[in-house]
Formats: C-alpha cells, structure tokens, sequence
C-alpha cells in the first residue's frame, strides 16, 4: 500500500495496517506526547503525512564509532 493510497485523515485502524502493530500497541503509541494525535470528540486520528514524518522520526541511526576505516 502506498503513502498516496491512504486517507488523509488517519484512523487506528490505517495506523495498525501500515505498522503492523497490534491495536493495544498502536492506542498506546497514541498516548506518546510526540505522537501528531488529532482528538475528535473520542476519536484519534492522525493527519497521513505527519504521522509519516513522525514515524520516519523514530528510525534509528546508526551510531557512528568514531573510528575510520572500520
């Protein structure tokens, strides 16, 4: 599934297709102060393309071991 093919607006739903998080993990994801959450009335929501820049956020990189040639 492409980023395009996705609605604007988020869902839990969308967010556990593209993760393949479990709901309880995704809810609790939510919950996170970083997290792009659109509160409305009792539904959360996440605009696509800030929670993709959110989640591109959270890759790791590598550490650097400060030693060339390695």
């Amino acid at each position: 599934m492409e980023r395009n093919d996705l609605p604007l607006i988020l869902q839990a739903k969308d967010v556990i297709k593209v993760t393949g998080l479990s709901k309880t993990t995704v809810y609790e994801l939510m919950k996170s102060p970083d997290f792009p959450l659109i509160k409305l009335n009792e539904r959360k929501l996440v605009y696509r393309d800030q929670f993709f820049a959110w989640l591109d956020s959270k890759q790791q990189v590598p550490a650097m071991s400060g030693r060339e040639g390695e």
